[in-house]
């Protein structure tokens, strides 16, 4: 026998060798466990007041011993519950690699159900075998989305609009959060109301009727700031006719003689003989009455409080008793100028007080510390991704989105809240501002109207 004979037969050998391995290994899978498949059938939810009930349902089959290969569904064939024994694990997630599990029950029934879940959230939901073969398959790895909307109206739906909220923000917003909404609360329950309160007009000029309504509404603005009208009010006007009067003693014309003549041909001495005698025979009394209407009120009109406890009349007070006390020399207009400026700038750092000032501050203060909260929520988002890759450089960009959301929403709820009181805040601000400008220039217009009306 040459060498190739002996090569062949050798080749022949091993030929033999091998189907003979195969085909005792075909023969032993008849007697090994089949491929199961897990099946999910249904996948309901069930709404209830605090959220909603996902039920599921599932079955199994065991590949056909005819067709190894099992590519279509009649290669399969359903088994019952009472012939299999395994434990079935129910889970759901919010993320499709099924990292963040939020839910998960085991039953060893082909049915089953997840309770307390919440309303407005994405959910993907999966059927396990707990300790399956190892050719375990099912068509339900990647899972299937669940959102459910909260049932409107009713008792839940108000809690939502009213605590849900609340407590959302208060969870997620970080330790800004509290600080935020109570100087927020502040603002709008003491800062609010005390400057509101001391910038009505029905506070600033004494009003022509006493009622709640009318001094607190914005009513007959003409009433309460005008004196020139028939509708006007009646304290200022009281105070303008005695003290046009007073004015008109202290100017000498030709009527204060018997003729024109004698008025051209006066000396120094009989003219400022005439201007005393008109001081103390008309001045002077209608300065009295003037003054006696800003400390008294006028007869006949009830006021919720003395006419000095308004900020106006003692405007009016400081330039009448300044007349008074320098009669009518010609100094005297000078005098009241400046008296009447300086206890307008006394009395609008009253009205503005440390209220106005409040506001600024609430309106800086509240989006600093929302910046504050972004600036950390941003700050933490990015720790927790170096802490998940120091640990598993490896992680699923599903689990670093989730890491970075929680630090992002952080940060917007931060924002939102210091923007949301710094920007009413700030109007308000501009808006009192502004007021007391208005009535500071309403002030100097009344005076002047009457002075030149004298």
């Amino acid at each position: 026998m040459n060498f190739r004979s002996i090569a062949v037969l050798t080749m022949l050998a091993v030929v033999l060798a091998i189907c003979g391995l195969t085909t005792s290994t075909t023969a032993q899978a008849p007697g090994e466990m089949d491929s199961i498949w897990l099946h999910t059938s249904a996948g309901d939810f069930e709404k209830v007041d605090d959220g909603f009930i996902l039920n599921m349902e599932w079955e199994l089959y065991v590949r056909k011993a005819a067709n190894r290969r099992a590519t279509k569904y009649l290669d399969w064939e359903k088994l019952e519950a009472k012939d299999v024994d395994y434990t079935y694990r129910i889970e759901v997630a919010t993320d499709s690699a099924f990292i963040n599990i939020v839910k998960k029950e085991e039953t060893s029934d082909m049915s089953g159900s997840i309770h307390d879940l919440d309303f407005d959230r994405f959910y993907l939901a999966r059927v396990r075998i707990v300790d399956p073969p190892l050719n375990y398959k099912d068509d339900f790895a990647a899972g299937t989305v669940f959102k459910h909307e909260k049932p409107s109206g009713g008792r839940a739906a108000e809690e939502k609009n009213l605590i849900y909220w609340v407590k959302f923000y208060f969870k997620y917003g970080g330790w800004q959060t509290p600080f935020i909404v109570l100087l927020g609360l502040v603002g709008l329950f003491v800062v609010w109301p005390i400057t509101w309160w001391k910038m009505r007009l029905a506070s600033i000029f004494p009003p022509n009727k006493p009622g709640f309504l009318y001094s607190a509404l914005p009513l007959d603005r003409t009433g309460k700031t005008d004196h020139l009208s028939d509708k006007g009010n009646v304290y200022i006007r009281e105070v303008a006719k005695y003290w046009s009067r007073a004015m008109a003693a202290m100017v000498q014309d030709p009527s204060c003689w018997d003729s024109t003549e004698e008025f051209i041909k006066a000396s120094m001495q009989e003219q400022e003989e005439v201007k005393k005698r008109m001081w103390v025979e008309e001045g002077l009394p209608a300065i009295e009455q003037a003054i006696d209407v800003c400390k008294n009120g006028v007869p006949g009109i009830k006021l919720k409080r003395k006419p000095l406890e308004y900020s106006f009349p003692k405007v009016l007070l400081a330039a009448l008793e300044n007349q008074r006390a320098n009669r009518n020399n010609w100094w005297a207009s000078q005098e009241m100028d400046r008296a009447t400026e300086n206890t307008s700038y006394k009395e609008i750092d009253t009205i503005k007080g440390w209220t106005t000032t409040a506001f600024w501050a609430l309106g800086s203060i509240e989006p600093m510390l929302g910046l504050f909260g972004t600036v950390q929520g941003i700050q933490n988002a990015f720790i927790g991704i170096q802490a998940q890759l120091m640990e598993n450089p490896d992680a699923p960009m599903a689990e670093t989105v989730s890491k970075l959301a929680g630090g992002i929403q952080q940060a917007l709820i931060t924002t939102i809240l210091g923007l949301m009181f710094g920007i009413p805040f700030m109007l308000m601000y501009y808006y009192y501002r502004g007021k007391a400008d208005f009535i500071f220039s309403k002030w100097e217009e009344i005076v002047i109207e009457i002075l030149n009306r004298a």
